[in-house]
């Protein structure tokens, strides 16, 4: 197993006493995240994007090539994320309100750090769909999500929270409106933009920090999320002229079973079936520059982390909540539903912790979000508990296939098992109890060839030639769906 000598020893006694005897001091985890980031958008795979900061961590350290979400939009798959859990587990399962402290089923992540003899500090967005405590942190700063005791920029920077959504004003719900998405040069100084600030506070917070424990330092980004409104510099490294965006399926109407009309569908589909190429260059390059901008402001808080030293044994974690499609498969945009640009996202692993045998390196397990949690229980040296799915990435272990669920309709459910080969879609009558669906329950599937099909246009459920891998792998996300009963409040038990 990939295991750094400190957490080995660890785990072999069982004891926080022992850590502390063999290690003076943890490592620093830097916990850096971004908004709706496909995992495509990277410089280290597609050469139009740039992001030096990001991509010299993924060539120093891990990607994680085939990594996915449990659920496609942010409430639910940060839930998912922070509390370990699939979102069926615990019944958050879409852009909905989630649960209040009394009763999630289980800690959230930055508690069982903080627990284990971390100060914890987080700059940003956590969405956790409700007003809840800072379930962990003890220095917070938020821009708009609110939770009591954090500093939000509305309460202490009123005037720039108010110049900022003055200038989305036309953006619509969410900045994600088609004028969301086609953007504007913002006129904004980047302290007026809620990830500017947050930057700014992390800094300044970095600055002065004075505290002898190791540090779990968390940095969330509101962008890339539409809306476009970038800041000049960043939308001049890019070229409009040289900027290439979707290619349509060759179709007259939507052919997507599970997600047909998700998500104000017929928005989308009226505009950008007449848009100009001037404006799909301008949706597509101001996606880009806003990737280009966080990962700039990521790269100036690493300067500054090194400066402290605090990299000096570190392990640092980039990823994002969920993808984009960005108009592809007839002009879809956001991220309601299962295709390869929304599910899949970004991961990274890298810093001095980080085991010399993953560095410089590219995994293509099939890795998901919920495996952030399992990972960091055994690297700060925590016993983690049997109830949790996610595998620790650290170690050797695997799965067959990634799992995602999308519950957007209010009587079905769809539900996707992938491999890199391979991908399966099985729509179905909703059930409250994932554990309880049945065969009985499916009303219709898409099956993709991802590698003869790698934009998810054909849709194969019904091609006899592939009667068999369908067989199989539906047994499969079956079996799986039995492991994910909902869990009461409190369940996970913790050492």
């Amino acid at each position: 197993m990939r295991l750094s000598t400190f957490v080995m020893g660890a785990l072999a006694v069982g004891s926080h006493a022992v850590i502390q005897a063999q290690t003076p001091k943890l490592p620093n985890i830097i916990f850096l995240m971004d908004d709706q980031h496909r995992w495509d958008a990277l410089g280290i795979v597609d050469r139009q994007v740039k992001t030096p900061n990001l991509d010299r961590l993924a060539r120093q350290g891990v990607l994680f090539n085939q990594a996915v979400c449990q659920a496609p939009m942010s409430v639910a798959s940060r839930n998912s994320l922070m509390l370990g859990l699939y979102p069926n587990q615990i019944g958050t399962l879409r852009n909905e309100p989630g649960l209040p402290d009394e009763k999630l089923p289980s800690r959230p992540l930055v508690e069982v750090i903080r627990d284990a003899g971390y100060e914890t500090a987080g700059f940003g967005k956590a969405h956790w769909g409700i007003t809840v405590g800072t379930r962990g942190f003890e220095t917070r700063y938020e821009a708009e999500c609110r939770e009591n005791g954090a500093i939000m920029m509305a309460d202490v920077d009123p005037e720039k929270y108010k110049r900022y959504n003055e200038e989305i004003a036309d953006f619509g719900p969410g900045e994600e409106n088609n004028l969301g998405y086609i953007g504007c040069t913002s006129q904004l100084q980047e302290n007026e933009h809620r990830d500017g600030w947050l930057t700014e506070k992390c800094l300044e917070y970095l600055e002065s920090r004075d505290d002898e424990r190791p540090l779990f330092l968390y940095l969330s980004f509101y962008k890339p999320h539409a809306g476009h409104n970038v800041p000049e510099k960043f939308e001049r490294m890019y070229s409009l002229e040289k900027t290439r965006y979707a290619e349509q399926p060759d179709w007259d109407r939507d052919d997507s079973p599970h997600a047909e009309q998700v998500n104000r569908r017929d928005m989308y589909i009226d505009f950008w079936k007449n848009a100009t190429d001037t404006q799909w260059k301008q949706m597509t390059l101001r996606y880009r520059a806003n990737c280009t901008w966080l990962d700039d402001m990521f790269g100036r808080v690493l300067d500054e982390l090194k400066k402290k030293g605090l990299l000096d044994n570190a392990l640092i974690i980039y990823l994002s909540d969920h993808g984009e499609m960005l108009g592809e498969r007839y002009y879809r945009f956001n991220k309601y539903c299962l295709y390869e640009s929304s599910v899949r996202v970004p991961i990274i692993f890298s810093g001095s912790a980080l085991p010399d045998d993953m560095k410089r390196t590219v995994d293509s397990r099939p890795v998901e979000l919920v495996d952030i949690y399992t990972t960091l229980m055994h690297f700060v040296g925590e016993q983690v508990p049997n109830e949790l799915p996610g595998i620790d990435l650290l170690s050797d272990e695997t799965r067959p296939a990634n799992f995602c669920a999308l519950h957007e309709r209010p009587t079905e459910a769809a539900f996707m098992w992938r491999t890199p080969e391979y991908k399966l879609i099985l729509c179905m009558k909703r059930k409250a109890d994932a554990s309880a669906y049945t065969e009985s329950d499916i009303i219709d599937g898409e099956f993709y060839d991802l590698q003869q099909d790698p934009q998810e246009w054909n849709n194969k459920y019904h091609d006899k030639s592939y009667e068999t891998t369908i067989a199989r792998m539906k047994q499969e996300l079956l079996a799986h769906l039995k492991t994910l009963k909902r869990m009461p409040p409190k369940y996970v038990q913790y050492q």
